[in-house]
């Protein structure tokens, strides 16, 4: 599909118009529309359970490695599972329950995760260096009383890059790719589309002459 000249103002097209790539070139990066509005609702979304998904995971992976080594300090492998759990659970709920609900709730009203992936991952190299690197050394002694000992030294470290990485990397990622990632959630999720290509021919912005698209 080919489309030259400016976009139409308060325009009512078919979602299929608005997801075309040509539509998506035509208009500045800086343009608003209801489908850019929801992208970002959902790059900060997604963003947030990947990173409980991630931090749930090392966290559940640290609680399960300390129950089989430390079974006489029950506080801490219950506590670093229950709060797993928690966290997977809050990954479950936004992906069964904010993702397919995004054309119809309101964005969040400020977000505080990076908006580039080097921007996010530079974050985590510098938590990893100011809390990492005083763990390590503290550990370090592990790696000298036996295979048991190494191996739990090795597992924690890689298992707080990987939560590290998923607090900080990933949300960053989810922000700087919303589009992208919001454009195959549509394409992955029939009903979803369902109920954007309803929105798209209704569409009357409440606050202005801003388009439903495009993305």
């Amino acid at each position: 599909m080919n489309h030259t000249g400016p976009l139409p103002t308060g325009a009512r097209n078919p979602l299929h118009y608005w997801l075309d790539s040509d539509v998506a070139r035509l208009a500045p990066a800086a343009t608003t529309s209801a489908l850019r509005d929801m992208a970002w609702t959902y790059g900060q979304w997604r963003g947030l359970a990947a990173a409980m998904a991630g931090l749930g995971a090392a966290l559940l992976a640290g609680g399960l490695l300390a129950l089989g080594m430390m079974t006489s300090t029950p506080a801490l492998w219950l506590s670093l599972i229950l709060t797993a759990l928690a966290m997977l659970g809050v990954y479950t709920y936004i992906q069964r329950a904010k993702l397919p609900k995004i054309a119809r709730t309101a964005q969040p009203r400020i977000s505080r995760a990076p908006a580039k992936t080097s921007s996010g991952v530079g974050l985590a190299g510098l938590i990893t260096l100011g809390v990492g690197a005083p763990m390590a050394l503290a550990l370090h002694g592990w790696l000298a009383q036996g295979p048991g000992p190494a191996f739990s030294f090795i597992t924690v470290a890689v298992l707080f890059l990987v939560g590290n990485a998923s607090v900080f990397g990933a949300p960053a990622y989810c922000a700087q790719h919303a589009r992208r990632g919001f454009r195959s959630y549509i394409a992955k999720n029939a009903p979803f589309r369902q109920e954007l290509l309803a929105l798209s021919l209704t569409w009357d912005d409440p606050s202005g002459n801003r388009n439903f698209g495009p993305l």
